[in-house]
């Protein structure tokens, strides 16, 4: 992976983060804390191209997954308590 593209990822995964704090689970935000560390961690590397794990990129994109169901479970509680379509 290209490592700007790296770069930039990261910081999206933190602003996710920021964003979703108050909304996510203790477990989720976790595994998106350990995701953007070992993230980081490639980063450390000088060259242009950086290797990142294949397992690494599914928790990252399974991270983001879990963030955005529970924003979406949450958007669905307020319309049913809320009675709005």
């Amino acid at each position: 992976m290209e490592h700007n593209l790296l770069k930039e990822c990261v910081s999206a995964l933190k602003v996710l983060r920021a964003r979703k704090h108050e909304e996510l689970d203790a477990s989720v935000t976790a595994e998106l804390d350990d995701v953007i560390f070992r993230l980081e961690r490639c980063l450390e590397s000088t060259n242009e191209e950086v290797l990142v794990e294949v397992e690494l990129r599914a928790r990252a994109l399974e991270s983001i997954s879990k963030c955005l169901n529970t924003a979406t479970n949450l958007a669905e509680i307020v319309r049913q308590f809320f009675g709005t379509q």
